[in-house]
């Protein structure tokens, strides 16, 4: 029990800020709910543990998600739902003294009649000033970042108002392979809209002689709008044998009925 306790607290701890060297930030996520033409602000706080001042400089970036879920990191205003060119920070650098920390303010300007979702990073990164010997092509104003903390930012409207909402599942199939303990399947999950939807995915198989159901693995994924993720879904051993109708079923909190694909499987 001690054991269990001891793991979550130290979950809770890392989902909530984060350490690099001898810096600390936090929160890692912040998410800005205002509706257009409203403003909206929030704080992240980073802290020195360190024993000499710290120079940290705040950079916004952009980001893209592929298939299997992986990110890549990408210039601020690059991507057409860029949030960096909604946000001002103030600072944007500072020097912060030993066992010190500082508060950083994070102004967000919500776009006009636009109710799509916006997102990027804000990387929080330590510097260290550099001589005219030192300092290279790729360095600015002499000062070369060598850690980094990267702070998660997204933005959906609060109203729904103008919003599209959609997203589809499908193309459920097996991709098990010799070196997997369990049968493995795969399902493709689509937003078609405009805004960052939280779903939720699960497998459901429903015995075709019996029909006794058993709602098997539940996977929570951001969906990006205009983006498509893969799922894996694993299939553990707990169904006796028969013929099996198989569905990924998605929840993403739509009023309407509940998003299914489905095959046909056999268990030895």
């Amino acid at each position: 029990m001690k054991k269990t306790a001891l793991l979550t607290g130290i979950f809770i701890l890392l989902v909530t800020k984060i350490w690099a060297q001898d810096i600390e930030v936090a929160p890692i996520r912040i998410n800005f709910n205002a509706n257009p033409q409203e403003t909206e602000t929030k704080t992240i706080t980073v802290k020195n543990h360190g024993n000499s001042k710290e120079s940290v400089v705040l950079t916004l970036r952009d980001y893209i998600t592929y298939k299997d879920g992986s990110r890549k990191v990408l210039p601020a205003e690059s991507s057409k739902n860029s949030i960096a060119k909604w946000i001002t920070m103030n600072p944007s650098y500072m020097e912060i003294n030993p066992n010190a920390s500082q508060t950083v303010q994070l102004n967000f300007q919500a776009p006009t009649d636009d109710y799509s979702s916006k997102w990027g990073i804000l990387s929080v990164s330590t510097a260290k000033e550099q001589t005219s010997f030192s300092a290279d092509k790729e360095t600015t104003a002499g000062i070369s970042l060598y850690g980094r903390i990267d702070v998660y930012l997204s933005y959906t409207p609060q109203s729904e108002r103008g919003a599209n909402k959609r997203v589809k599942i499908s193309n459920l199939k097996e991709t098990t392979t010799e070196e997997d303990s369990v049968r493995t399947f795969s399902v493709h999950v689509d937003n078609l809209g405009n805004t960052i939807v939280p779903c939720k995915v699960y497998l459901l198989a429903s015995n075709m002689k019996t029909l006794e159901e058993k709602r098997l693995e539940t996977k929570k994924v951001k969906a990006y709008p205009q983006t498509s993720r893969t799922l894996e879904l694993k299939l553990p051993d707990v169904l006796s044998s028969g013929k099996y109708s198989l569905s990924a079923i998605l929840d993403y909190g739509s009023s309407e009925a509940l998003e299914g694909t489905q095959i046909t499987i056999e268990v030895p």
